[in-house]
């Protein structure tokens, strides 16, 4: 392998690796402005289980509570929303995957600072323009393909995401589900696909808002 090839291939690596890092920290950050607006989208059913809207706003907080905050938490009980033992599994192991998510985001945001801040100090953040255009091109045709088809790409995600059924909820068991209709979860991925898609576009206007500033410097 002669030299050139082999700085093309490293450069290529450092790039996909930056790439990764930006992306993890994105979509890291769109999940918890999305989780943390989830309220708004909430609609509570008419006599839902009798309880006063107050209530189940306030459990719902509770459970958004329970999910987000990556201290230690007591297992999860709800105050008028009753829930059989296999939904409060299936809620733990969410709370893990978002627990898992958050401490990835802050590395992926501390690791994809200092890359940034090294691809400007040695002149090569010109690299990341070109592929982090691609990248958004891909995630554009992604998304709207998962919108597309969202209660089959829901059920998938279920399965790759976890290894039980507990997510399979019966309404007579735990009520809780008929807060979470289908448009609800759609609503939070298009919201949080939409936030990922304009911070990278907030990323990309100022790498090539700073590349044009440079060359009028030359």
């Amino acid at each position: 392998m002669n030299g050139s090839l082999k700085i093309q291939i490293i450069d290529a690596v450092r790039t996909i690796l930056v790439l990764l890092l930006l992306v993890t920290a994105v979509a890291g950050l769109a999940l918890f402005l999305t989780l943390l607006i989830s309220p708004l989208l909430l609609r509570v059913p008419d006599h839902f289980l009798h309880l006063s809207k107050a209530l189940v706003l306030r459990d719902y907080g509770h459970l958004l509570l329970y999910l987000i905050l990556p201290w230690p938490q007591s297992p999860l009980t709800l105050a008028g929303i009753p829930m059989t033992d296999n939904a409060v599994a299936h809620f733990s192991d969410v709370r893990h995957l978002i627990i898992m998510t958050l401490w990835m985001t802050i590395v992926a945001l501390i690791g994809a600072g200092l890359a940034l801040r090294y691809e400007k100090r040695t002149w090569q953040l010109w690299k990341l323009s070109g592929p982090l255009k691609s990248l958004l091109a891909l995630l554009i045709i992604v998304g709207l393909l998962a919108i597309a088809d969202f209660d089959d790409f829901f059920i998938r995600f279920h399965y790759l995401a976890f290894s039980n059924m507990n997510w399979v909820f019966s309404a007579t068991d735990n009520p809780i589900i008929n807060l979470f209709p289908d448009t609800f979860f759609a609503t939070l991925f298009g919201i949080w696909w939409l936030f990922t898609i304009l911070f990278l576009t907030l990323i990309q206007w100022c790498i090539n808002r700073y590349l044009r500033r440079l060359i009028r410097k030359l």
